[in-house]
C-alpha cells in the first residue's frame, strides 16, 4: 500500500490536484519505479506518465511515493537575465577624415533608425561603422549586436536564417531552432528587441534579402548596414540614410598615413607623399603601403619611382599572408560578384588609357549595344568599381584599374584595336566642328556609334573630357598602333590649337613623329612636322620648328604634294617673322596666298591675308595691313568662323594702335572679345580683353585698362596659361597693388 500524496499549488501532474495547501507542490503518482529527471524545458508529450513541477515558486515537499517520471521545470521569469551583448569589434586605428559621416550617423542613428553606408573595397566602411558604434556605446544600454554576413570574401555569404539564430542566443533565447523558418525568427527578433535601446551592426552585405530579415523591431533601435553594393532595394520598405564614403583627399590620406608610419613619416615627407598618391586616397592601401614601407624601403621607393612594371602596384600592397587584407585579393570577392557582362566590362577598365570612359567607348570596347553597355557600367556604379563622374561619365580608381588590367590580358589586344577604331572617327569629327574646314585625313575605317556632337561647345566639351584619354592612345608605346596614333593625334590638332593646350599638343605629336619614322611614311612624317612645327613656334623654339618645317616642305616636293609644302611654306614665315626676317616671311606668305586662292581654299586664305597684315605692319606699310585684314575679317565673318574673326580683329586693332588711332583700336579689340565668346575660346577672349586693356591705356582710360586686364587676368589663370603672370605683373604696376591685389610696398 503506499501513502497517498498531499496535494499542493504549482503542481502541473498530468492529472489535475485537489485545493492546494499553504506551501510547497504536489507531485502526483502515475507510474512506480519511474526514473526521475530535471529539465530546463517544457515538459515532454503525454506519451507516457509524466510529473512535472516548476521549482522557481520555493521548495519542493515529497509527500508519498512518486510513481513516474518526475521533471522539474524553471520558468522563464526566474533564469537570469544575460547581460547585454558589446559584439563590435575593436577600432582597427586611427579613424581620419570622416568626421562629417560620423556627424550624419550622430543625427540619423542617436535615436534609432537605418543607415548604409556603401563604397569600394578598402574604402574604410567598416572601420567607419565600427568606430561609430564604440564611441556611441553608451546610447544603446540593450546592447549591440555585429555580425560580417561574408557579403563579400572567400566564403559563402552567411544566410539570414543562421544569423538570426546567433541573435536570438545573445539575446538570450535558448532555443531559436524552435523557429524553423527564417520570417518566424526573424518575427522572433524583432519581438525580443521590441522595447529594447540597441545598434546592430550587418557588416559586409551583398544583397537586400540578406539585410531584411536582421532589422531590429524596436523604435529605438539603431541599424547600421556596410555594402560593396548600392543596396538600392532597401530604401522601398524602410526610411534610410544612404552614406557613400569618398576617397581620402590628400590632407586627410597623409594624416593616416603619418598616424601609421609615426616618426618616419617626418623623416621623408616627399617619399610620405609619393605613398599617398600612389594609394589613391584608399584607407586599405595607405594602411598596407605604410607596413610595407616600414618593412622595406627600396621596394617602396622602386614602385614609387615607376621603375617597376605594373603588377608590382598591387604586390606591394600585399600582406603576405594575411590573403584577407591584402588589395589583390580584396578587389578579387568584388569582381567575383559580377555578372558576365559586367564582368567583361570590369575588365576594360584595365585596357582603356585613362580614368575615365563613357557608354560609347565601353560599347565599343565590348563589342556590343549602348544599352547593353550602359547595363553593365551601371552594374559597376552599384558595385563601387566605378563613380559616375559626369552625365554618361565614368571614373575608376587607379588600383581597381591596376586589378583589372591583370584580368584583361588575353583580350587585351582585341579591346585595344576596338577603341582605337572608336576614338579615332569620333575625334576627328569632335575636332571639325570646333575647328571647321582645315584639311583632314581621309579615315580609312568605318566608325562606330558614338555621342551626339550637335554644336561646338558640344565637341569642346567631349574634346576636354576625353583629352586624357587621346593623349594616352597616341603616346602609347605600342608600335603595332603607331599608324593609328599618328592619325589621332593629326585628328586634334585644330582642338591643339583651339585651346592652346601646348604642352599636349607637343607630347602627342612628338610621339606621333616617332610613330611616323618607324612607319617610313613620308607623308605621315611631313604632316606631323608641319604640325608639331605650329606648336614649337607658340613655345618659343623656334630652331626646332624651323627644320621641322624645312623637312617638311622637302617631304611634300618629293610626294608632289602642292598643299603640303603651300602649308609648310605659311608656317616658315611665323618662323622668319620672329627672327626678323620680314621681306622673306612676306614673300612665303604669297606663294601660300597664290596657292589658296587658286584652290579656293577661303580659310586658308583668310588665315595667311591675316598673318601678311601682321607682317606688312611690322613693315609699316599700313595701308597694305588695313586692306589684309578687313579682307580676312570679311571671309571669316562670312564662314562664321569666329576664332578666325576674333584674330583678324585683334590684328586690326593693333594696326590701329600702331597708326595712333586708339579709339579704333578698342573697337577692334572689342569685336575681337565678342567673336571670341561666340567661338567659346577662353584663350582667345583672353588675349583680345590684354589688346582690349592696352588699347584703352593707350587712350588715357587707367580705370578702363584695368578692369579689361583683370578679367584677362582671370581668364588665363583659369586655363592655367603662360600668359597670366605678366598680365598680373602689368596690372600691379597700373594699379599700384601686388599681384595678389594688396597694396605694392
Amino acid at each position: 500500500m503506499t501513502s497517498p500524496a498531499t496535494p499542493t499549488s504549482g503542481c502541473r501532474s498530468t492529472a489535475g490536484c485537489p485545493s492546494p495547501p499553504p506551501r510547497g507542490h504536489c507531485i502526483h503518482d502515475r507510474r512506480a519505479d519511474a526514473p526521475q529527471t530535471t529539465h530546463p524545458t517544457p515538459a515532454p508529450p503525454p506519451s507516457r506518465v509524466d510529473n512535472n513541477v516548476d521549482v522557481g515558486y520555493g521548495p519542493v515537499v515529497q509527500a508519498g511515493v512518486i510513481h513516474g517520471g518526475v521533471h522539474l521545470h524553471t520558468p522563464a521569469s526566474a533564469r537570469p537575465t544575460p547581460p547585454p551583448p558589446q559584439q563590435v569589434p575593436r577600432d582597427s586605428g586611427p579613424l581620419v577624415g570622416r568626421a562629417h559621416e560620423l556627424d550624419a550617423l550622430d543625427a540619423a542613428l542617436s535615436a534609432g533608425g537605418i543607415a548604409l553606408v556603401t563604397g569600394m573595397a578598402g574604402i574604410g566602411k567598416t572601420a567607419l561603422a565600427v568606430h561609430w558604434a564604440r564611441r556611441i556605446r553608451e546610447n544603446f544600454p540593450g546592447g549591440q549586436l555585429y555580425v560580417d554576413l561574408q557579403g563579400f570574401g572567400p566564403d559563402e555569404p552567411l544566410p539570414a536564417h543562421d544569423v538570426l539564430a546567433a541573435f536570438l542566443r545573445a539575446l538570450g533565447q535558448d532555443r531559436p531552432d524552435e523557429f524553423t523558418t527564417t520570417a518566424e525568427r526573424a518575427a522572433a527578433f524583432r519581438t525580443v528587441t521590441t522595447g529594447r535601446r540597441m545598434l546592430v551592426v550587418l557588416d559586409n552585405a551583398s544583397r537586400v534579402e540578406q539585410v531584411r530579415p536582421l532589422l531590429p523591431g524596436g523604435q529605438n533601435c539603431a541599424a547600421i548596414i556596410t555594402s560593396r553594393a548600392a543596396l538600392t532595394g532597401l530604401g522601398v520598405h524602410h526610411q534610410v540614410l544612404s552614406l557613400p564614403l569618398r576617397r581620402l583627399g590628400e590632407a586627410d590620406a597623409l594624416a593616416l598615413l603619418g598616424a601609421a608610419l609615426g616618426d618616419r613619416a617626418k623623416v621623408d615627407p616627399g617619399h610620405t607623399r609619393a605613398l599617398v598618391r600612389y594609394c589613391g586616397g584608399l584607407p586599405l592601401a595607405l594602411r598596407i603601403a605604410a607596413g610595407r614601407a616600414a618593412e622595406s624601403g627600396s621596394e617602396a621607393a622602386a614602385v614609387l619611382g615607376g621603375s617597376s612594371g605594373p603588377h608590382a602596384r598591387l604586390d606591394f600592397l600585399d600582406t603576405g599572408n594575411d590573403g584577407g587584407s591584402a588589395l589583390r585579393t580584396v578587389f578579387s570577392w568584388s569582381y567575383r560578384a559580377l555578372s558576365g557582362p559586367a564582368a567583361q566590362a570590369f575588365r576594360v577598365l584595365g585596357v582603356h588609357p585613362g580614368h575615365r570612359i563613357d557608354v560609347f567607348a565601353m560599347a565599343a570596347a565590348t563589342g556590343t549595344t549602348r544599352d547593353k553597355a550602359s547595363a553593365a557600367l551601371l552594374a559597376l556604379v552599384r558595385g563601387h568599381l566605378l563613380t559616375e563622374s559626369g552625365p554618361g561619365i565614368f571614373a575608376s580608381h587607379d588600383l581597381l584599374r591596376a586589378y583589372a588590367g591583370e584580368l584583361c590580358a588575353p583580350e587585351r589586344d582585341t579591346v585595344l584595336t576596338r577603341l582605337y577604331d572608336y576614338y579615332l572617327p569620333v575625334a576627328d569629327r569632335a575636332d571639325d566642328l570646333v575647328a571647321p574646314l582645315r584639311f583632314r585625313v581621309p579615315l580609312d575605317r568605318p566608325g562606330m556609334p558614338g555621342p551626339e556632337l550637335p554644336d561646338p561647345p558640344a565637341a569642346l566639351a567631349w574634346l576636354d573630357s576625353a583629352l586624357p584619354t587621346l593623349m594616352a592612345l597616341c603616346t602609347s608605346d605600342d608600335e603595332r598602333y603607331d599608324d593609328r596614333r599618328w592619325r589621332l593625334a593629326h585628328a586634334v590638332r585644330g582642338y591643339f590649337y583651339f585651346t592652346k593646350r601646348l604642352d599636349a599638343w607637343i607630347t602627342t605629336h612628338e610621339a606621333a613623329l616617332r610613330a611616323a619614322l618607324r612607319l617610313a611614311d613620308p607623308r605621315a612624317e611631313a604632316l606631323t612636322r608641319t604640325n608639331l612645327g605650329m606648336a614649337l613656334v607658340a613655345v618659343g623654339r623656334l630652331a626646332e620648328a624651323e627644320e621641322h618645317y624645312v623637312r617638311a616642305h622637302g617631304l611634300f616636293l618629293h610626294l608632289g604634294d602642292e598643299r603640303g609644302r603651300a602649308g609648310a611654306s605659311a608656317n616658315a614665315a611665323s618662323v622668319l617673322r620672329r627672327r626678323g626676317a620680314l621681306a622673306e616671311a612676306l614673300a612665303k606668305q604669297r606663294e601660300a596666298l597664290t596657292y589658296y586662292r587658286r584652290v579656293a581654299s577661303d580659310r586658308h586664305v583668310c588665315i595667311t591675308l591675316r598673318t601678311m597684315a601682321s607682317v606688312e605692319t611690322d613693315l609699316g606699310r599700313f595701308a597694305e595691313a588695313v586692306a589684309h585684314a578687313e579682307e580676312a575679317i570679311e571671309i571669316a565673318v562670312r564662314l562664321q568662323l569666329h576664332l578666325e574673326a576674333a584674330q583678324g580683329f585683334n590684328s586690326l586693332g593693333i594696326l590701329w594702335l600702331r597708326m595712333g588711332e586708339a579709339a579704333s583700336a578698342e573697337r577692334a579689340h572689342g569685336q575681337a572679345v565678342s567673336h571670341s565668346r561666340a567661338a567659346g575660346s577662353a584663350h582667345q577672349e583672353a588675349k583680345s580683353l590684354r589688346r582690349l586693356g592696352a588699347a584703352a591705356l593707350a587712350s588715357g582710360d587707367r580705370v578702363r585698362a584695368a578692369r579689361w586686364w583683370a578679367l584677362a587676368l582671370r581668364l588665363f589663370q583659369e586655363i592655367g596659361a603662360a600668359e597670366a603672370e605678366q598680365v598680373a605683373s602689368d596690372l600691379a604696376s597700373l594699379t599700384g597693388r601686388g599681384k595678389s591685389g594688396t597694396p605694392a610696398s
